[in-house]
């Protein structure tokens, strides 16, 4: 099998450190890269020092050895991507050039000028036009070789070389010598900055029926709802948080039937891969959907065969129903540039 590109010297350039966003932006970035590579049937280039390394080796893929020539063939071959070490190297290469990027850059003074800003922006607005279907089906294999190559406490970063930390540490924290066969859900309580996130969540809720507040206020009503016809309050709830918000944190521990099962990891323990893991590993994860980070978690439970993800909920007569599917967080009617 060929990978995109084989058959020109057309690239699409991932480079620089500036970025749109934080990580659950930019692993949206690095997946739309890939696609626009495939819809496009170009080569995709990152740069060695570049923000997708840095985003994506703490958790997945970390170099085992000082010498990167086996990793860098390795990543190379299992992403259908080129890695480029110094600017010398893409001389023979036709680098891929919007007309609009000055655009995507308006009100961000100098950051806005900035190529691999303006890249990394590009990426997360491009909308990928394949078939529904065959969309997921591209994208959960990019999700399930990352999941393949997570990293186990052992290696390093690019660059920088700073030691990675375990995938697993979240759980094993929390669970200890039970955590491969633990029962338990986890809540993402994310503020998405106050009233911004409530906008976000206006237009999620025009375009998908969900409710436009409850994945916001996270309320002990609304959790109970999902969890109890599960038989789930009886196992751990655990949360993971931006900590902009702890008026849910309250609420949740001061409720007679959350409290008393509710866990939150140690704040030596807390740490992005760590919490990913948790959520993508747990048998019931509640989301936000205007948050990338609780779309990331989604796509990866899908990829990896795992069900009762709650992200899309509204109430109905009186009783909360899910009002959209588990690959809505794929669909670009109701996700737009996040799907």
């Amino acid at each position: 099998k060929t990978c995109p590109g084989a058959n020109s010297n057309k690239l699409l350039l991932l480079q620089g450190q500036q970025t749109y966003g934080q990580t659950g932006n930019n692993l949206i970035e690095i997946q739309h890269a890939l696609q626009y590579a495939r819809d496009h049937d170009v080569t995709l280039g990152i740069m060695d020092d570049s923000w997708p390394l840095r985003v994506l080796l703490p958790m997945f893929m970390a170099i085992q050895d000082k010498d990167k020539t086996e990793w860098q063939n390795k990543f190379e071959k299992e992403f259908c991507v080129k890695i480029f070490n110094n600017e010398s190297e893409l001389t023979e290469w036709d680098i891929v050039q919007w007309d609009n990027l000055a655009t995507l850059g308006e009100g961000r003074g100098l950051k806005g000028m900035d190529e691999g800003y303006l890249t990394s922006k590009k990426m997360f607005v491009y909308v990928s036009q394949a078939p529904l279907l065959e969309y997921i089906a591209h994208q959960s294999k990019i999700l399930q070789k990352l999941y393949r190559n997570y990293n186990t406490g052992t290696g390093t970063t690019s660059r920088t070389w700073e030691s990675v930390r375990n995938m697993c540490s979240g759980i094993d924290a929390i669970f200890g010598e039970d955590s491969n066969k633990v029962v338990y859900s986890v809540l993402h309580s994310r503020s998405l900055e106050g009233q911004s996130g409530v906008k976000l969540m206006q237009r999620m809720s025009q375009s998908s029926g969900c409710h436009p507040t409850a994945a916001l206020d996270m309320e002990p009503e609304y959790i109970k709802a999902i969890l109890r016809p599960l038989g789930m309050l009886k196992f751990p709830i655990l949360v993971i948080t931006d900590g902009q918000n702890f008026d849910v944190i309250r609420r949740l521990v001061n409720d007679p039937d959350i409290g008393p099962v509710l866990r939150l990891v140690p704040g030596n323990s807390t740490w992005l891969g760590g919490d990913v893991t948790l959520a993508v590993m747990s048998n019931v994860f509640i989301g936000n959907p205007a948050s990338t980070l609780s779309g990331f978690i989604t796509k990866s439970r899908l990829a990896l065969g795992f069900g009762h993800s709650y992200n899309f909920r509204a109430k109905n007569d009186g009783e909360w129903v899910n009002t959209c599917g588990d690959t809505c967080v794929y669909d670009r009617k109701i996700m737009g540039s996040m799907s």
